[in-house]
Order: structure tokens, then sequence, then C-alpha cells
């Protein structure tokens, strides 16, 4: 087990706009890594500077050892970095098989035998095996977060970036998000979950990071993370002297 990604005095955002500023962190293999923070502070665009919607103006992204700073997105997506969205967004006429399909011979650049293995892979994985054939527009919310990250594994990613997939959910579908993310962890992945659900990055991470302002606020394990003052006025909006 070693170090999968480090980012170093990371600043970047969206034209004159920065929102990352200085930015640094390091990832574990094998670890579930916990992302909050309040609405703004970066947490987004960390991850679109990970995948090369963005590149930073400033400091150096390594992945796997390999200098990503200024890969382009779909090479960073063949060197093994797949990302889930807020909002799933499933080719709703295709069935839930077609749309991983799509993503391991499109994303991972498979022959099509070897992508529906890898497909069919992601959906033992995530709970849909059994619902395949269904199209993907007739799937509940929790089932269609399933896909999403699905779909992420369909292009057989190094690390898995998990962005909210338990908002909207009920208490009991967040525990069933929990138990597929604590499998997926489980099958060897490295994951970086991005959430507003509390009770995940408590229950579920091995190392918490809050982030505020573009910058690491603190990162270490969960409950010390989330019992800290300075977090609990930053992102809780308790104030200090409480």
């Amino acid at each position: 087990m070693g170090t999968k990604l480090v980012f170093s005095n990371v600043s970047a955002g969206y034209g004159r706009i920065q929102i990352l500023s200085d930015l640094s962190f390091e990832v574990q293999e094998g670890e579930v890594f916990g992302v909050i923070g309040p609405n703004g502070c970066g947490k987004t665009t960390m991850f679109n500077a990970l995948i090369g919607l963005i590149i930073p103006s400033k400091g150096e992204i390594i992945f796997d050892g390999h200098n990503i700073t200024k890969m382009a997105a779909n090479a960073r997506c063949r060197l093994g970095i797949g990302r889930t969205y807020q909002v799933p967004r499933p080719f709703e006429g295709m069935s839930v098989f077609e749309n991983v399909l799509v993503a391991a011979v499109h994303g991972a650049g498979h022959s099509e035998k070897e992508g529906r293995r890898v497909a069919l892979d992601a959906l033992k994985l995530t709970g849909l095996y059994d619902k395949r054939e269904v199209r993907a527009g007739e799937l509940t919310l929790l089932d269609r977060k399933r896909l999403e990250i699905a779909r992420a594994l369909g292009t057989e990613p190094k690390l898995l970036l998990l962005d909210e997939v338990a908002a909207g959910l009920t208490e009991a579908e967040v525990k069933d998000v929990m138990k597929m993310v604590a499998d997926l962890k489980a099958a060897g992945y490295t994951i970086i979950w991005i959430e507003h659900v509390i009770e995940t990055m408590v229950n579920s991470t091995d190392t918490l990071m809050c982030m505020a302002e573009g910058r690491n606020l603190l990162v270490g394990k969960p409950l010390d993370v989330m019992n800290s003052k300075l977090v609990e006025e930053v992102y809780l909006g308790v104030p200090e002297d409480e």
C-alpha cells in the first residue's frame, strides 16, 4: 500500500475567478477519503482539476506516480480515474447494462466482448445485475445512483470519485449506499467521496478532509475532524466560543 494521489499546492479556477488556493493533500491506496466543506469551498472544482476539466494555474497533481497536472481528460480516464456526478445522467432510453457497456467500451477502450465482462462485473458490485435489462429511465433514484457508480466502474478506475451519491436519499437508502461503498473498498478500490450526509463521512471513510475557501482546512480521522472547533465554526456554523 502506498500513496495513490498527491495534490501539491494546487491553485485553479474558472477564468479570472480562483477557487482552489494552494490545496494540498494525499490519498493512500485502498482508503476511502472523505471530503466535506461548505458550499462554494471548492470540492467540485477539486474533482474537475483531478479529472482534467480544468488545468491548475499552479501546483502539481500526481496520480499513481504520474504527473497528470496538464494531462488531457480522456488520458486520465484511461490511466484509471473514474467519476460520478451529483445528478445521475444515464442514457434513459437504454438498458442498465447498455449504459455500463458504453462506459466500458468508449471510456476504457475495451472491445465489446471484454466490455461486456467489465459491465457485468460492475453491475454485480453495485447490486444492479438483476435489473440489467431494465430501461435506465425507469429506475428509482437509489438505483440511478447505483447506475452512476456502475458506469464509473465500467471504465475500470484505480481511483473512484463519488460526488454526493447519498444526496436526496432516505435514511435506509443511505445505509445501502454505505454498504455499497464498503463493498467497493473491500474489492480494492481507492475512493474519494464528497458528501454532505455527515453519517456517511463519519462511518464510511478512513480519512476525512474539510475544505474551506479552496484550501485544506483540516485532515485526519473522521471523528477528530468532525469534533474540531475549527470545523464546527467553518462548516457547521457554530461560533468558536460556544
